[in-house]
């Protein structure tokens, strides 16, 4: 019987992002045996041959790689160590998996999941043409031609129905457009306290946890501050390199962000300066990559009850030096109500300027 054990290999380059790299993986395996940090990736394998020899010995139950392995590593990897291969992208869907509450988000974590799964079963397919597999892995070639077959076109009555979903959403948003309230979306890094800041602001209890992706469905609330109506969206949370499959699977729900008026950049300020500035940088990134222009952004310092004045003056110094693009910087704490009348007040002067 094999050991139930999980063993994790993290670049180098999340080294300093350690703790949120294990809490990804602890999220969806608990315990973990071994953690090893890759500082050379072999380009065949990813990790090294003598650490893979070691594990061919004596594999584990999973090994898990934070990092985005391309198709020819994972099968490099499976014929020295018969065991089951998680990279990054996989790793995140299976932190998906845990939260998805709505047929939209299982639908759009499946499409991830076979975009990033068939680019593997080529790779099996030209190998046991050229025979390098040997029969390993099971079905051998005609059964992982016949599976591709069968993962295209589940992929395309996916998107079929994933489009069916967008049209409602798009026909509400629509409805609320022609009923002139402002769109509000709350977005920003994973665990930064977004649906806290949601509950916050509209009177709502939708729960929270300090597991990361905890939102993966849209939640709209309608809401009445200073004199004016607006509709506020909680949103799924970013995390660093988040892969584009994933980006692409998750558009019907990041085009709330896209459609909104105003956005609410929420960052956790109890974190060090650096990680900050890469938390707003990393969302940045995807607004660009997602099509967000010209939108008025509020960038909300959430967890300052966790932290003194003298260092949330620095932070706010340092961000507003790194970028001076926001509409506003409103310090806050969603789960003590520190400053949301503040940031209330913030959101219906943007509103009226509109």
């Amino acid at each position: 019987m094999k050991n139930k054990r999980i063993v994790v290999f993290i670049p180098k380059k999340y080294e300093s992002y350690i703790d949120e790299e294990i809490s990804l993986v602890k999220t969806v395996y608990g315990d973990l045996d071994e953690v090893y940090i890759v500082r050379n990736p072999n380009p065949k394998t990813y990790i090294q041959q003598d650490k893979l020899e070691a594990l061919s010995k004596d594999p584990p139950s999973k090994l898990v790689v934070m990092d985005i392995l391309k198709p020819s590593q994972v099968t490099n990897i499976l014929r020295k160590v018969n065991t089951e291969v998680v990279d990054r992208v996989l790793l995140i869907l299976e932190v998906f998996v845990l939260h998805a509450g709505s047929r939209e988000a299982l639908l759009q974590i499946e499409l991830a999941r076979i975009r990033h799964t068939l680019p593997l079963i080529k790779d099996l397919i030209r190998k046991s043409k050229i025979g390098e597999l040997a029969g390993f892995l099971g079905p051998g070639r005609y059964g992982f031609e016949k599976y591709y077959t069968y993962l295209r076109k589940r992929e395309s009555r996916i998107r079929r129905e994933l489009e069916e979903i967008s049209k409602v959403r798009k026909i509400r948003r629509e409805k609320r457009f022609r009923e002139g309230i402002p769109q509000i979306a709350i977005s920003g890094y994973t665990c930064a306290g977004k649906t806290t800041l949601f509950n916050a602001l509209t009177g709502r209890n939708m729960p929270v946890g300090p597991e990361p992706f905890t939102t993966l469905n849209p939640k709209s609330a309608r809401i009445y501050i200073n004199g004016v109506h607006a509709i506020v969206t909680d949103t799924v949370g970013f995390i660093r390199d988040l892969p584009p499959e994933i980006i692409e699977a998750f558009y019907a729900t990041l085009e709330e962000v896209l459609a909104s008026d105003i956005i609410i950049l929420v960052v956790d300020s109890s974190k060090p300066v650096a990680r900050i500035i890469g938390e707003i940088e990393t969302s940045r990134k995807i607004f660009n990559e997602i099509g967000v222009q010209g939108k008025p952004i509020i960038l909300a310092l959430n967890k300052i009850d966790s932290i003194g004045k003298e260092d949330l003056d620095k932070i706010v110094k340092e961000v507003l030096s790194y970028y001076n693009g926001f509409a506003k910087v409103v310090p806050v704490s969603a789960a003590k109500n520190v400053n949301i009348d503040l940031l209330k007040k913030e959101i219906a002067s943007i509103i009226k300027g509109i």
